[in-house]
């Protein structure tokens, strides 16, 4: 009777726990540069609704715009000021290691102030941080970055933050890094090193650790700002090539057959029943 009872308090209860949910990620890496055309693939802009340029994953559509954003350093007063995205090749094409396979194009930030042109760096004895704002109009999540350069090389060459909502850039004047750090999104902020990968010809950074998502998002070279307690690693310069975008959704499985919780304790109840019946006529 126990057996005949457990084999029928296990078949109940695979009909009550029909539906499960879990989360799974859908990940694309997105390049800067569309080297079919030879053009940026992206917008300038803050507001991902003014974007024309789009990511698809898992069929969906998301708007991106991409900008830099930079305290100088030269100034002193630590003010966040917009720059100009400037791209290049790692290498010419002429040049006898140079293939049409290892050939990457990455972007840098030209300051305003400095007129520094060729990386998002950290340059100027840490009094320069400079990081690119990504906007989209989809909560996402980044999981890695690929960089066609980078100068020096240490275990904290990149700093990649995420944002929710925060409209700042662009029109609060008295922006700075320190402001910026008070609207993180728990766990999506790290700093990482990078690794070249031959196969591919750029230096890959992947960002373990970032579980949330968010809809703005810094990428560029280690901040001390988003680090606690903060360690000095100037001298980083990178320029950014691709990204590894990824949006959460959720799965749910259903077995074959779903019975209610009121019909899976009928079942039993039935089964008890019979199982005494069957009792009492032996007995």
């Amino acid at each position: 009777m126990k057996r005949s009872l457990f084999c029928l308090f296990t078949i109940a209860l695979a009909y009550v726990n029909a539906v499960t949910a879990d989360t799974l990620i859908a990940q694309e890496t997105y390049s800067l540069y569309d080297y079919v055309n030879k053009t940026q693939n992206y917008s300038n802009s803050i507001t991902p609704s003014e974007s024309n340029f789009n990511i698809v994953i898992d069929g969906k559509e998301i708007s991106v715009g991409i900008t830099g954003w930079s305290d100088t350093g030269s100034s002193n007063d630590n003010l966040l000021e917009q720059g100009t995205l400037d791209g290049w090749y790692n290498c010419d094409i002429n040049r006898s290691y140079c293939t049409t396979q290892n050939r990457k194009y990455g972007y840098g930030l030209q300051n305003v102030e400095s007129g520094d042109s060729h990386s998002i760096d950290n340059y100027s004895g840490g009094k320069d941080f400079d990081m690119f704002l990504l906007s989209f109009d989809t909560a996402v999540s980044i999981q890695g970055a690929g960089f066609s350069w980078k100068n020096n090389s240490s275990d904290k060459e990149v700093t990649v933050v995420g944002l929710n909502d925060f409209s700042g850039f662009g029109s609060d004047s008295s922006l700075t890094w320190a402001s910026v750090a008070g609207n993180v999104v728990d766990n999506t902020i790290g700093h990482f090193s990078t690794k070249f990968n031959s196969s591919v010809g750029l230096y890959e950074s992947k960002f373990k650790g970032i579980t949330q998502t968010a809809t703005y998002w810094l990428v560029g070279a280690y901040n001390t700002y988003f680090d606690t307690p903060s360690s000095q690693h100037e001298g980083v310069g990178l320029k950014l090539s691709t990204l590894d975008i990824a949006v959460h959704k959720q799965k749910t499985t259903q077995t074959p057959t779903q019975v209610s919780e009121p019909g899976a304790l009928a079942l039993m109840g039935l089964g008890l029943g019979l199982v005494l019946y069957r009792r009492k006529r032996r007995v």
